[in-house]
């Protein structure tokens, strides 16, 4: 009775070999995949932010980006946490591949409709760096805290890069908000901590955030 129990449960969890790498359309974030398959990470509930929110983030170096959006909180909270992601994170320097719902163990992948983000999605990019070599990440949604408006995403396990981005949005004076923008991050690789990754992420966040902009004053139109 045990081993059918158990067995009905891993037969609902869907295994990383089960991924439609033809509707992923990115050879990068496929090796990555492969990778994890390698490193026996076969089912997506195997699949571990590397930091959880209320670890602790020593030894981790630091980055911090502000940003603001001439909107109510209100309104930009919503608008950040219920974006389709599919959407939010496809811009120039980035391109979203796949996502995993953990809670409702399903996929989504390119053109695929999500009602926003949402704890325990693991969300899958490639990353384009200076148009010339592109790389594969992925990290999974770990907090969407409605009521002290945060949003926390930790890179996988598996990634290069181990820590976790935090996004506090704050109600300014003039009625506009404030995001700022925390990671915490490290590598096994001096170098690509100390001047790859900062110099790099900052880019990135930039584009992202200004995407969001892009998108919000759209959706207004």
């Amino acid at each position: 009775m045990f081993f059918l129990l158990y067995h009905s449960v891993c037969f609902g969890q869907m295994y990383l070999s089960d991924v439609e790498f033809d509707k992923v359309g990115c050879e990068q974030v496929e090796h990555f995949v492969k990778s994890q398959i390698n490193n026996n990470t076969e089912t997506f509930s195997d699949v571990k932010p590397s930091l959880e929110p209320t670890a602790s983030t020593n030894g981790f170096r630091f980055h911090e980006r502000e940003y603001v959006i001439k909107d109510s909180l209100p309104k930009v909270w919503s608008f950040y946490v219920h974006t389709n992601p599919t959407i939010a994170w496809n811009a120039s320097r980035f391109s979203f591949a796949m996502l995993f719902s953990k809670p409702n163990n399903e996929m989504i992948y390119q053109n695929g409709h999500v009602d926003g983000i949402d704890a325990g999605q693991v969300i899958y990019l490639n990353l384009n760096v200076l148009r010339i070599k592109k790389l594969a990440t992925a990290f999974e949604i770990t907090t969407v805290d409605d009521k002290k408006k945060v949003i926390e995403f930790s890179y996988v396990e598996d990634n290069i890069t181990h820590g976790k981005q935090q996004l506090t949005f704050i109600k300014m004076r003039r009625g506009y908000t404030k995001i700022i923008h925390r990671t915490y991050f490290k590598s096994e690789s001096t170098l690509r901590d100390h001047f790859l990754y900062p110099y790099f992420h900052t880019r990135l966040t930039n584009t992202y955030h200004r995407n969001m902009k892009h998108l919000l004053k759209a959706s207004e139109n």
